[in-house]
């Protein structure tokens, strides 16, 4: 039986759909920039980790994948473009092009399914290969579409990259994570205060 790699999602995007986002280190320094999901099975295991395909599913489609590495790969790039290009769309102001060529196909290959409490979602028909792409591109195309997007913020560290929804009262968050870049960038602040008022 395949076992899935072992997979920490980011939980500091205040959605899963921009927690995925998350899935690079580093985004915007080429020096250091980190794949987090370096291939298509580490995409299973984050759906599988953070609730969004279950655990046989998971499972089963590692094993087609390790049947069929060519397939995987292919599906692996695709997520990776649709990825990349719904987080261009939203920082950067590009037209979703990935996200609106997979959705019609995403809808197609899902049934609508209730959950408990009555609300309807898209949910994968059948498990199949391209179960993970279908599922990312629903999951995408709800934020894109909801009223949470108006709180979309990246992290001002100017190499970080990383994307969140500010829910905080006055809107004013800054940093993916107080404690890492929200403290380095204070500590930097501080040195060059401290330069600046050195008569040395």
């Amino acid at each position: 039986m395949p076992v899935l790699p072992d997979v920490e999602p980011s939980r500091v995007g205040g959605d899963l759909a921009v927690d995925f986002l998350n899935t690079v280190s580093w985004r915007r320094d080429p020096e250091r920039r980190a794949e987090l999901l370096p291939g298509y099975t580490h995409v299973l295991a984050w759906l599988e980790r953070t609730g969004l395909m279950g655990a046989d599913d998971a499972t089963a489609l590692a094993g087609l994948a390790e049947r069929d590495p060519e397939l995987a790969a292919a599906e692996y790039a695709l997520v990776i473009e649709l990825r990349d290009g719904t987080y261009d769309a939203l920082v950067d102001g590009a037209h979703p092009e990935a996200l609106q060529r997979e959705l019609a196909a995403a809808h197609a290959a899902s049934r609508l399914d209730r959950e408990p409490g009555g609300a309807w979602r898209w949910a994968p028909a059948s498990p199949g290969p391209s179960t993970p792409r279908h599922t990312l591109a629903l999951e995408f195309a709800r934020l894109l579409t909801s009223e949470a997007v108006a709180r979309f913020h990246r992290c001002e560290d100017r190499h970080c990259g990383w994307v969140f929804l500010d829910t905080s009262r006055q809107r004013n968050r800054r940093w993916c994570s107080a404690a890492d870049c929200g403290n380095r960038n204070r500590v930097r602040a501080h040195y060059r205060r401290s330069r600046a008022g050195d008569p040395a």
